[in-house]
């Protein structure tokens, strides 16, 4: 491993280190670098030994101990450093303490009173020697392994001669010695990224970091476990490099740690028993109380399982939480676990487990029957059906249904193995379809309908095998048969995964529903009877709203945003309420869904990041990735990276469901008009994009279409077009409110009139309706566009300003500045000093006008961002400034607001 990537972040250390080397020339110094196994305590301490010896330092290092001794192998092995270096030394001087050495160090006859004393007296005259010619350091790497070497380093500690131990933590008599310790903890996202990007050649995608912290744990942050789990992870194809980032190509299977992890080893030392027990911890819900039956299961004793138990918590391999359920220290260490299992091995332990605990049963011990079914389910195929064991599967399941759904899944899918055939099979196998609906686990709901006998007739197969198609993006073949009541198989997977178009696709006389531009009445009834919201209802394609669970009011305005942004996965939440609908956690609908939401939150690289991971889920969604392009496109833009966002642009071709988004983005921040006669082009082709894509069946980007356009109208001074887009959405209304064929949400339709009319109650009605949203993204574009056109720019433009600090968007902050030279507005005098900023300060000040993030920031100055905020704080305090727009301003020269330089 390189030496500059485990570094990543510990600059702060080695300027301790640095520190306490100049103190040692006024007197002995002895430093202790505390840190767990694998935080790179080796290695800083090698890269501080290259940076002392570069400055005229002579740098000794002790050899790692090799096995136990005593006192006078401590010594003896300073006396063999003093050796080996003598020529480098030069001292003829050395001579006489070395000789003593080696003669008390010799000695075998009888003990010596006194013998470590006059070792202790003769080392420290040898390293007084060494510090007259030279400042000296001595490095002894993992000395808490050698307790019998912490004597002679302190003998070491003389004048001009620093002394530094490392341990994995500080304490006895290490601790008592050291005047300076300098700790290394868990590096923080910025340092990792860092350290990542190092090895591998390429920035790492957001999604990385994040998805490391949840496998690791308390090892996150720890270099070695990161750099040894990527590298396992680039092994198995798990990670790699997409476009020019290093990104996780399939995030489904558990990441594990590397075979060779201290951890790993640390379980295989203690034998096969330790082992099998760190495996069951890993797979199931272990508690101590359960040892004995443990010890039945794997035909041992009961305290050869507790000493077992010892060893591992004492090694941290397990850990007992205050509940006393054991487990793994981490995720990705159970993982582990079980791939070096194997699955063959980890069936038979469980069904060894299930034996056990029948027999317990038996003799009249009660079992907890959840665990029980956890083993029994585990066990799969090893255990024989019984149909007394489908039925007590099933009992339990029911039980856990609200409290534990997953898990009374898992109970369900067995209990439909053993249940053999019969209208038992048919009810079991009704309720799994739902209840994997219900909890959002779609790719397994796509493997229990596969595995349904050919030529089976079950209602509610059609119906979980659309759901299943939808969320995972491959199509479920041979399921897809007719449904009761005359309803015809909807065109929906087919619409979603292959763009085929929903005009065409819509039974006769069906329509969309106000609801969604995604989704038909008869499909939202069909996805609610997959996930349990009644039996399916006749057709009635002249009723407009669902025609299911009519009772519960629905949000018509979030209806309309989440559909015209193409997000099917929060139309289905909204439609059928979050009791019956998970979002799933995987699949393209899924990451869809993230990256609208890391949006909303303002977070542009997470845009892209989640947009990377959409297009590498699996099957054939086609519609989602691309249009996952489109928003990476548009993130891209905001963020200043003009060229990468015409590469996502260009990827997308222009046709509908496509075409109104497309022409979104191309007009933004990836390039606006420059004249009147290239806007009234464009809005032309606005006009015709949007044709298209309603004569096709969308209405995803329709709303964002029709702002944009009608934004350019304004500022332009197109009065016509902004006319013609004006009475557009006014006729798209019914009595103020949205009706049953609406292309805009109320505060869409307000926004449009507000950029179009300028009335000062359009536009508060508009900035309300917008900030309800809690959309940060487009509460900036709307305070932009209102601050070019409305008669009081100067607060909306100020909001943009300090939108564009929050969100990271440089093009945000330059397009408002340019409004407000537009407009003649300026910005009240700066009440910031000119003078006494650090360079540290002028920096992060100079990055808040670029329109950087506080993670941006740390990133590229190299501190964590939790300094950069105390930096921004106290900036905030002697400046008098109350945001971060005002900080950036302040520091201008000039009383006008000049943010273009």
């Amino acid at each position: 491993m390189q030496r500059k990537q485990v570094l990543a972040g510990r600059r702060t250390q080695l300027d301790a280190l640095d520190e306490a080397c100049r103190q040692a020339s006024a007197g002995g110094r002895f430093a202790l670098v505390t840190g767990a196994t694998g935080s790179g305590r080796t290695a800083l301490l090698t890269v501080a030994g290259d940076a002392w010896r570069s400055a005229g330092v002579t740098v000794l290092r002790v050899p790692p101990p090799a096995a136990p001794g005593s006192t006078l192998d401590g010594f003896a092995a300073l006396r063999d450093v003093l050796r080996d270096q003598y020529g480098q030394l030069a001292n003829p001087l050395l001579a006489g303490p070395l000789s003593a050495i080696g003669a008390l160090c010799a000695d075998a006859g009888p003990p010596v009173p006194g013998r470590p004393a006059l070792l202790a007296q003769e080392t420290s005259a040898a390293f007084g020697l060494i510090g007259r010619n030279a400042p000296t350091v001595l490095i002894a790497d993992d000395a808490d392994d050698a307790p019998w070497l912490v004597a002679a380093l302190a003998a070491a500690v003389r004048d001009n001669c620093l002394v530094v131990a490392a341990s994995r933590v500080a304490t006895g008599r290490l601790a008592a010695l050291a005047g300076v310790v300098v700790d290394l903890p868990p590096l923080d996202t910025a340092a990792v990224r860092q350290m990542l990007t190092r090895r591998h050649g390429a920035p790492v995608d957001d999604a990385v970091p994040v998805v490391l912290d949840a496998a690791l744990g308390p090892l996150a942050g720890n270099p070695a476990t990161v750099l040894q789990t990527t590298a396992e992870l680039v092994r198995t194809g798990q990670l790699g490099i997409v476009g020019d980032h290093l990104c996780l190509l399939n995030p489904q299977p558990s990441i594990s740690l590397a075979s060779q992890h201290p951890l790993v080893a640390a379980a295989r030392r203690r034998g096969g028993a330790a082992v099998r027990l760190a495996t069951m911890a890993a797979v199931t819900r272990f508690h101590v109380g359960d040892l004995p039956l443990f010890a039945d299961a794997t035909l041992g004793r009961i305290d050869g399982v507790g000493r077992v138990l010892d060893g591992l918590v004492a090694d941290g391999v397990l850990v007992v939480r205050p509940d006393d359920v054991i487990s793994p220290r981490c995720p990705a260490l159970a993982a582990r676990l079980v791939a070096d299992a194997g699955a063959a091995a980890v069936t038979r332990l469980h069904r060894a487990y299930a034996a056990a605990m029948l027999r317990r049963s038996g003799s009249g011990v009660p079992a907890d029957r959840a665990t029980l079914a956890d083993h029994v389910t585990s066990a799969g195929v090893t255990l024989p059906t019984d149909r007394r064991t489908a039925l007590a599967l099933v009992a339990t399941a029911a039980e856990a249904m609200d409290r534990e759904p997953d898990r009374a899944a898992d109970w369900m899918a067995a209990a439909l193995r053993h249940c053999g055939g019969g209208p038992a099979r048919e009810d079991i196998l009704a309720r799994l379809l739902r209840l994997l609906a219900r909890t959002g686990q779609f790719a397994r709901l796509g493997e229990v309908v596969r595995a349904v006998p050919a030529g089976a007739d079950h209602a509610d197969l059609a119906a979980a095998g659309v759901l299943a198609a939808l969320h995972t993006g491959v199509p479920v073949a041979g399921v897809l048969r007719p449904l009761p009541d005359g309803w015809a198989i909807p065109a929906m997977v087919d619409r979603w995964l292959t763009a085929t178009p929903a005009a065409a696709s819509l039974p006769a006389g069906a329509s969309a529903n106000v609801a969604s531009p995604l989704v038909t009445d008869a499909e939202f009834a069909l996805v609610g009877w997959a996930c349990g919201t009644g039996d399916l209802p006749a057709v009635d394609h002249d009723d407009a709203r669902p025609p299911f669970d009519a009772g519960r009011p629905l949000d018509t305005d979030q209806l309309l945003i989440a559909g015209a942004a193409g997000d099917l996965a929060q139309v289905l939440r909204l439609i059928l309420g979050a009791g019956r609908y998970r979002v799933p956690s995987d699949g393209p609908l899924a990451a869809y869904h993230r990256m609208l939401v890391s949006r909303a939150r303002g977070d542009l690289p997470g845009v892209v990041s989640a947009a990377r991971q959409v297009g590498l889920t699996g099957g054939q969604a086609c519609v989602p990735r691309r249009l996952a392009r489109l928003w990476a496109a548009e993130s891209l833009a905001l963020q200043g990276h003009g060229g990468q966002a015409a590469a996502w642009l260009a990827s997308v071709p222009d046709e509908p469901p496509y075409a109104a988004l497309r022409w979104w983005v191309a007009n933004g921040p990836a390039g606006e008009p420059g004249t009147a006669a290239e806007a009234d082009r464009r809005l032309d082709a606005a006009h015709r994009a949007c044709r298209r894509q309603l004569r096709y069946g969308s209405r995803i980007g329709v709303d964002r279409l029709l702002v944009r356009a009608a934004g350019l109208a304004a500022r332009f001074g197109l009065a016509t077009r902004g006319a013609e887009i004006s009475r557009l959405v006014e006729a798209d209304f019914v009595d103020g409110r949205p009706d049953d064929g609406s292309l805009l949400d109320r505060g869409t339709a307000r926004l449009v009139c507000a950029l179009t009319t300028a009335d000062p109650s359009a536009v508060a009605e508009a900035i309300g309706s917008i900030r309800s949203r809690n959309d940060r993204v487009e509460l900036g574009y709307a305070v932009l566009d209102l601050g070019r056109v409305a008669d009081d720019p100067l607060q909306r433009l100020l909001e943009a300003l300090e939108t564009a600090a929050e969100i990271g968007a440089p093009w945000l902050r330059a397009a408002a500045a340019d409004a407000m030279r537009a407009r003649g507005v300026r910005r009240p005098r700066s009440r910031a000093p000119r003078t006494g900023l650090s360079p540290v300060e002028t920096q992060i000040i100079e990055l808040v006008r670029c329109g950087c993030t506080n993670r941006q920031i740390a990133v590229q100055i190299r501190l964590s961002e939790k300094t950069v905020e105390n930096y921004l704080t106290r900036l905030f305090t002697r400046t008098g400034c109350r945001s971060r727009v005002e900080l950036a301003a302040a520091s201008i020269t000039s009383d006008t607001l000049d943010l273009a330089s």
